[in-house]
């Protein structure tokens, strides 16, 4: 769509000359416009921004040379769906200083168009000057963030502003590892996956994002346990066990596999995600008896604080959240303390909670109205047991609901819709943030089950099976999109790659698809 700022209908004027009137004199037409030459000091510009601020400058000055003794008009044309003027067209002699900026919630990709700048006699541009139209050229590049830790973000929404083509994914590349190992989830940098595997060796690897060459490997040691690798900067953090003790280790590794540090914590014989950072922090969920939410300083890597979840049911496996001021932690209720000292601010009580053991797969996802959604139960990751959802209205301190199913892996967030899979109901649901209720399915195909993670975008929801990866549309009738066979749990790079990682330890192949 084409926005058109301040110009009319051009309306094209035909001059005559040379005519007679009834009485035999010559009639003259209009005289013509005079020629106004206009040059831009620029006919092009490129800008880069953020999938989470798309806001981007343009600007240049447009001079005419030339005279009339009419009116001059400045107008101006431009895609309002990408673009908007700031302020005024400023006018010095015969110079124009145009400024415009690029919308603040634009998906991420490449985006380019024109702005035609041109010189009217009138407010309606029904006469242009001769020889003022001319074009400036913009390109804009929304760029993907990183997909930096379990589901992406802080928030855990696993939501990727950006649409893309089903029609256009194909696949990168593969890559085959040679003895039998298992996977943690990955995280990405620029144009490198990290991903930790457990073999006769437990190793971080590093990837090359374009064709899956390996950059590096670090060897971690003789552990227990090691989670996937969160990435804040230019380093990252890859949570491990050696033994049931109070000297475990957070070992940070700069992005070119360099040792930098080891932070410590307690904990026995536990399993781990990935952390969460946010700013130059670091949150951990664990504890010799669980319970424990960890914060430390990325910078130094000391501890900052310590905290005690309120009701103590959770050992292992489970994930923090965090937002500009408080880290999450559900403990059987959900947990908030603040980020500076880690001081418990409030604890709501799961009046649903069900024990199935002391393991806790996933964490908190933080929704748009200052409400947190997490399982109510525990066991998921050690047995293969579905749990319901539960919105806490943080701000109110309550349940504000919990759906009627019981869903299987880590879901996604998006635009009031939470996408969740149930291996109990045979469906993908997409379930309304604001009442639990289902607004649409996906059936499971017969002979498959959901595993791994969900990822949303504006326009396809990618979620994985025991058999295929698939891509379903969230328009229309919400059919199958896109799918592949080779399943796993899912990551979206910021080159727009999907990165697959096998869940099945007999699987050892890592696959990339492009998405654009």
């Amino acid at each position: 769509m084409r926005k058109s700022m301040g110009f009319g209908g051009l309306l094209l004027l035909a001059a005559c000359s040379g005519g007679a009137d009834s009485s035999g004199g010559s009639v003259s037409g209009p005289p013509p416009l005079p020629t106004l030459s206009v040059t831009l000091d620029r006919t092009a510009q490129s800008q880069a921004a953020s999938e989470t601020d798309s806001r981007a400058s343009f600007s240049f000055v447009a001079t005419y040379s030339g005279s009339t003794d009419a009116a001059i008009y400045p107008q101006l044309s431009f895609d309002g769906m990408v673009l908007a003027q700031t302020g005024s067209t400023v006018q010095s002699g015969k110079s124009y200083t145009v400024s415009l900026q690029s919308l603040a919630d634009l998906g991420a990709e490449p985006r380019s168009g024109d702005v035609t700048f041109r010189l009217c006699r009138d407010t309606a541009c029904t006469e242009v000057y001769p020889g003022s139209t001319q074009t400036f050229r913009y390109t804009l590049d929304v760029k993907l963030l990183d997909w930096e830790m379990f589901q992406r973000n802080a928030a855990h929404t696993a939501y990727v502003h950006a649409s893309f083509d089903p029609a256009r994914i194909a696949k990168l590349w593969d890559k085959t590892f040679t003895d039998t190992g298992t996977f943690s989830p990955v995280a990405t940098r620029g144009d490198t996956v990290f991903v930790t595997r457990r073999a006769v060796n437990t190793s971080v690897y590093a990837l090359d994002g374009g064709t899956g060459t390996q950059r590096w490997a670090y060897d971690i040691g003789p552990v227990y346990s090691a989670g996937g690798p969160t990435v804040t900067g230019d380093q990252l953090q890859i949570v491990s066990m050696i033994s049931s003790s109070g000297s475990n280790r957070i070992v940070t590794l700069d992005t070119n596999g360099q040792f930098v540090r080891n932070s410590l914590f307690a904990a026995q014989w536990s399993t781990f995600a990935q952390p969460t950072a946010i700013g130059r922090e670091l949150y951990l969920a664990s504890g010799y008896y669980g319970n424990v939410v960890y914060g430390y300083d990325l910078d130094s890597g000391a501890s900052r604080w310590t905290a005690n979840g309120v009701s103590g049911r959770v050992w292992d496996g489970a994930v923090t959240a965090a937002d500009s001021q408080y880290v999450y932690y559900y403990s059987g209720s959900l947990d908030v303390f603040r980020r500076s000292d880690g001081s418990l601010v409030k604890s709501i009580a799961d009046p649903f909670w069900v024990w199935n053991g002391y393991s806790y797969a996933g964490g908190p996802i933080l929704g748009s109205n200052k409400n947190a959604i997490a399982y109510s139960g525990s066991g998921m990751g050690t047995y293969p047991v579905s749990f319901p959802l539960v919105n806490y209205d943080v701000e109110g301190g309550k349940v504000a609901w919990r759906t009627a199913a019981s869903y299987s892996i880590a879901p996604a967030l998006a635009k009031g819709l939470l996408f969740a899979a149930s291996n109990a109901q045979g469906q993908l649901d997409a379930i309304g943030e604001d009442d639990g209720k289902v607004r649409w399915s996906w059936p499971l195909p017969v002979g498959e089950q959901f595993q791994g993670n969900i990822i949303v975008t504006d326009n396809l929801v990618f979620f994985s099976t025991t058999a295929r990866v698939y891509a379903v549309s969230l328009t229309g009738a919400h059919a199958t999109a896109w799918s592949a066979p080779t399943p796993g749990a899912l990551a979206i790079a910021a080159g727009g790659r999907l990165i697959v990682t096998p869940v099945d330890s007999t699987k050892p192949t890592i696959t990339s698809y492009s998405l654009r």
